[in-house]
């Protein structure tokens, strides 16, 4: 089993009559390579023409299945923005996280002559090997095309103005996410040039959470990935990730995530030496 979030594309192969049923947690991207097969979600019941592309979001339920009269093809892969800390911005992760709430369907469904998904089949069929970085690059690039455009739609445009409001907007859009957490409310609203009050007003209204709470989130996130892509004993991790009381690190991870930092490192490393045999 590959970690989640890691782009890596497969092919599914679902014999007449069998179902594939979506991961908890993250984005799915599903082209159609041959067969018949069905989309079904809540009420719908859509068919799946050869060639088209699925895109599916956490919060969609459903399950796709395969005709009875044949067998059905596909690439796929998913995609997890949470392990892919100080990637983007702390508006485009929020757009990510909660993209259902921000205009992005649960669940879409493609053309064969969209650009994306003309993008994805140029990648299924190209001589790159699966669980090459180069590929993926290519298919992190195929997802930024899709939403590059949403998340767009979701900025304020550029404004000459200097209130604290502006000032905010653009702090934003153009700080990666984990650099939130290096900073204090107080720093943060320095930065916007407006009181703490005021900054953590703007945030709440903007992100339905206060500050605290969503550096919180993100200093959790990365020592997640930190947890699973080194092998730096916890504690540091812990301290760089904000945490000087090592006790606090493992309750607040353990409530975020079901299992204390060894717990989930264990796993992590069995996960990935299944994958390798």
């Amino acid at each position: 089993m590959k970690t989640l979030g890691h782009l890596f594309i497969e092919q599914i192969l679902l014999e007449p009559g069998r179902e594939w049923v979506k991961t908890a947690g993250v984005w799915h991207f599903l082209r159609a390579s041959s067969g018949a097969a069905y989309w079904l979600g809540g009420n719908q019941c859509r068919p799946l023409a050869e060639g088209e592309m699925l895109v599916i979001t956490p919060a969609a339920e459903g399950l796709v299945r395969a005709s009875q009269i044949g067998k059905a093809v596909f690439h796929a892969f998913s995609f997890a923005p949470d392990v892919l800390c100080g990637f983007f911005t702390v508006l485009e992760r929020h757009l990510l996280d909660t993209g259902e709430a921000n205009g992005f369907e649960k669940v879409r469904c493609l053309p064969s002559t969209h650009p994306v998904t003309l993008k994805f089949t140029a990648l299924a069929n190209s001589s790159l090997r699966p669980d090459s970085l180069a590929q993926r690059v290519e298919a992190l690039s195929l997802v930024a095309a899709l939403f590059d455009e949403e998340i767009a739609r979701h900025r304020s445009p550029a404004s000459p103005g200097t209130s604290a409001q502006d000032r905010f907007t653009e702090l934003v859009a153009r700080m990666p996410d984990t650099e939130l957490i290096r900073y204090s409310p107080g720093q943060l609203a320095r930065l916007c040039g407006c009181s703490v009050r005021h900054f953590n007003r703007l945030f709440r209204d903007s992100f339905g959470t206060s500050t605290r709470a969503r550096q919180t989130e993100l200093r959790l996130l990365k020592a997640r990935q930190l947890l699973g892509a080194s092998d730096q004993k916890i504690r540091q991790i812990a301290a760089d990730t904000g945490y000087r009381n090592l006790s606090l690190f493992n309750a607040l991870f353990k409530r975020r995530f079901g299992a204390t930092p060894s717990e989930w490192r264990h796993k992590a490393t069995a996960g990935n030496s299944d994958t390798q045999t």
